[in-house]
């Protein structure tokens, strides 16, 4: 309907003041206002009077937003066209220039033939309303800011620990886990944690924490300090949990660093004082046989000097190796070569203890990209903890075999060195590769399977053992075969 469109229905068929109501209508909370079909405004509440002034013989639109022309969406104008009610939300400004947000709601006017001659118009302030839901919503954005902005992992889990919501740092770090339970998430499991604090939280509506080794989504461990805390509704019941994981690889790498050195301290004082018992005896026996010109106790005195001199050697050798922190040189290493020359190197040693040593090597195997000197003492420690697992055996009559055998494939040159000896527990196996630990007893500096577990991990390998007591030992290392990563130079044996 056009704004210019003039009155033409007489108002006196519609009585305004008896639909009105007279007092009531002036004491109803709301702006009231009752436009004719031009959008005059014909009758007012006091309290619209009050707040915009006098609005009589003038345009709704002039009144409560100072336009010159009708507003776009104006529910009045919906409602002279097909006589419904409507509904909609607008910001009009009083007499002041102050905006009121407002819920407009307009109902048709008929006279007696039930033709719409007028439209009420009400208008509830909703100003505080919205304003409270401008705060609320701001605070919401500012939680949700905080809530990412944390450095560290944070989740929220229902009862069944599935993850409802989590922060920007979580899903960078571990994926879109919502929807999953927590423990299929930090560490692919199927069963909850035997300490989980997100369970304890639940039980007694509590803060908990623990430490836990968690894995990321490349694959990459991590140690966690985790702690859980209740989230309550209304009446006080605890309905999920918060967790919040921070971070402490660094830190932990650091105190194992550290532990690292004590450990280095104290197992270096102690395998110094047996190797300088063995020297001290190597040197009376040598002095004995000066004494008595006995060649043989010179012999057998020296030859303990030796022993003694050679074990203090690699195991200040494989110290400097352990303490060391480098990325290891990548020369081009001929594997076939390097085995049969570190087999060469002890099979007298294994002779003289009744061991046999073969080798198997394919041979088309590639050369890998590697430090040589590194490879070559992995692989001694390797052939030596063999033949000496051979020697600590009781079985007289058994055929001891040490076995050298390697193989590639697409990725890795793959070396397994087996033997028939004595074999470990799994308790042995636990600790293997754990700074000086050592089956050998007083002969063994426990370093030298480290020393080997060391030179794989930082070529970016792996060393793996599979033993049972009496059944003998197999050592798989897995290093990686690309050639193409080695540095230019000649190839290494």
């Amino acid at each position: 309907m056009s704004d210019e469109t003039p009155t033409t229905q007489p108002l006196a068929k519609l009585d305004v003041h008896d639909l009105a109501c007279g007092r009531l209508f002036d004491e109803v909370p709301c702006y009231i206002s009752i436009q004719a079909p031009d959008f005059r405004v014909i009758e007012a509440n006091q309290k619209l009077i009050d707040h915009f002034g006098d609005p009589l013989s003038r345009q709704c639109y002039a009144v409560y937003k100072g336009r010159t022309d009708r507003c776009p969406e104006c529910p009045v104008a919906r409602t002279l066209e097909d006589g419904k009610e409507h509904t909609s939300e607008e910001t009009i400004f009083d007499r002041r220039g102050l905006p009121h947000n407002v819920v407009v709601n307009t109902k048709p006017l008929r006279d007696r033939e039930g033709k719409i001659v007028a439209v009420m118009e009400m208008f509830t302030d909703i100003t505080v309303q919205k304003e409270l839901e401008h705060r609320l919503h701001d605070s919401l954005n500012r939680f949700h800011y905080l809530f990412d902005a944390v450095p560290s992992f944070i989740s929220v889990q229902d009862r069944d620990f599935t993850i409802i919501e989590a922060n920007d740092r979580f899903k960078e770090t571990f994926g879109p886990r919502m929807g999953r339970r927590c423990h299929e998430a930090y560490k692919g499991s199927d069963s909850i944690c035997p300490d989980c604090p997100v369970a304890k939280s639940f039980a007694d509506g509590e803060v908990h924490h623990s430490e836990e080794i968690v894995t990321d989504r490349s694959g990459k461990q991590l140690h966690v300090l985790t702690y859980a805390a209740p989230i309550r509704n209304t009446r006080g019941e605890v309905t999920s949990v918060m967790e919040v994981a921070t971070d402490i690889t660094e830190e932990k790498e650091l105190q194992d660093k550290l532990a690292f050195i004590g450990q280095l301290v104290a197992g270096t004082a102690h395998s110094v004082k047996n190797v300088l018992e063995g020297l001290r005896g190597g040197v009376y026996v040598v002095n004995m046989g000066f004494r008595h010109d006995s060649q043989e106790d010179v012999k057998t005195g020296w030859e303990m000097v030796e022993r003694n001199v050679g074990r203090v050697s690699a195991m200040i050798m494989d110290m400097l190796y352990c303490a060391r922190e480098r990325e290891p040189r990548r020369l081009e290493v001929v594997l076939p070569q390097m085995i049969g020359e570190v087999c060469g190197l002890f099979q007298q040693r294994a002779a003289d203890a009744g061991v046999r040593i073969e080798t198997e090597v394919e041979p088309a195997l590639k050369s890998i990209p590697g430090d040589p000197k590194d490879i070559h003492s992995l692989l001694a420690n390797l052939v030596t903890n063999a033949i000496d697992a051979c020697s600590a055996d009781q079985e007289q009559e058994k055929d001891y075999c040490v076995k050298v055998s390697a193989r590639g494939d697409a990725d890795h040159a793959v070396i397994e060195v087996s033997d028939n000896g004595i074999g470990m527990d799994a308790d042995t196996r636990a600790r293997l590769f754990t700074m000086f630990f050592s089956t050998k007893g007083a002969q063994g500096t426990g370093l030298g399977l480290l020393v080997s577990h060391k030179v794989a991990t930082e070529h970016g390998g792996s060393v793996a053992v599979d033993s049972e007591p009496g059944q003998g030992t197999t050592f798989t290392v897995r290093l990686p075969a690309a050639v193409e990563a080695a540095a230019a130079g000649p190839a290494a044996h």
